[in-house]
């Protein structure tokens, strides 16, 4: 019997675990501006994954700052969690321009 394609696509970077307090910022679904304290969730080389509030649409450009820091990085919403799923308000960033920000440092 042939295996079954995988239904999930390929991983360009590890993920890690791992909580840190962000600010993000940005435009909502609904065009009104906004400022939330939120969480990371998992971090990649490319990216992370948040949670929010927020209605939200794919292609958002969002300002996330750690907390307590001045410095910043603008990510593109990239994944959205499934209303009524136990992914809801759970959103995929990807850095707009590579960098580390979120202090987690991959091989090249």
């Amino acid at each position: 019997m042939a295996e079954k394609p995988s239904s999930s696509p390929l991983r360009r970077s590890a993920r890690v675990n791992l909580r840190m307090a962000v600010k993000i910022s940005g435009t909502n679904a609904d065009n009104k501006a906004f400022t939330e304290e939120t969480q990371v969730l998992t971090v990649s080389k490319y990216g992370a994954k948040i949670k929010s509030a927020q209605p939200l649409k794919l292609g958002t450009q969002l300002k996330v700052q750690p907390k307590g820091r001045r410095d910043s990085a603008l990510f593109r919403v990239v994944w959205m969690g499934r209303a009524s799923s136990p992914r809801e308000g759970e959103i995929g960033i990807e850095y707009i321009k590579v960098s580390n920000l979120l202090g987690v440092a991959f091989p090249e």
